[in-house]
């Protein structure tokens, strides 16, 4: 959705943090809408496609793969299986998280909602450069890990 007004370019424009989150909450309203299309946050349709194509997987190797917290990890499963999209199975100390049959019709809604996400991002800022950003800023974020 694009604003009947343009806003000006601000004094914390060329401010990393600032820039970072502002792109952040355009790209995540536009997930926001392709993926409300069936019910899902872009962040349950992630992990949920880590459980897809990995059965079995532990909420550890989620946080990992997701770079998102224990505990968000924890509430995200929780809610899809609340929907009952993913099932978790205990094995001693070890939790493994498995799609449900529910969840695994879930995949071709979830690509269709990539795409778009996709589509709409790149007709805005162009496709070689949302590929370029998309490197940079991971490039980035892996940097400032280590700090």
């Amino acid at each position: 959705m694009k604003a009947d007004v343009e806003k000006p370019v601000t004094r914390f424009s060329a401010c990393l943090m600032f820039s970072a989150n502002a792109l952040a909450r355009a790209i995540t309203a536009i997930g926001e809408e392709e993926f409300g299309r069936f019910g899902l946050s872009y962040s349950h349709a992630y992990l949920l496609i880590e459980v897809i194509e990995s059965p079995g997987i532990t909420p550890t190797q989620l946080s990992n793969s997701l770079y998102l917290t224990p505990s968000t990890i924890t509430r995200l499963i929780e809610k899809l299986e609340q929907k009952r999209l993913v099932k978790r199975e205990a094995e001693g100390k070890n939790t493994f998280v498995y799609p449900t049959a529910e969840g695994m019709d879930m995949t071709g809604a979830i690509r269709t909602a990539w795409e778009r996400t996709g589509e709409r991002y790149m007709s805005a800022i162009g496709e070689e450069q949302a590929h370029a950003l998309a490197k940079q800023v991971f490039r980035a974020v892996r940097a400032l890990e280590s700090e």
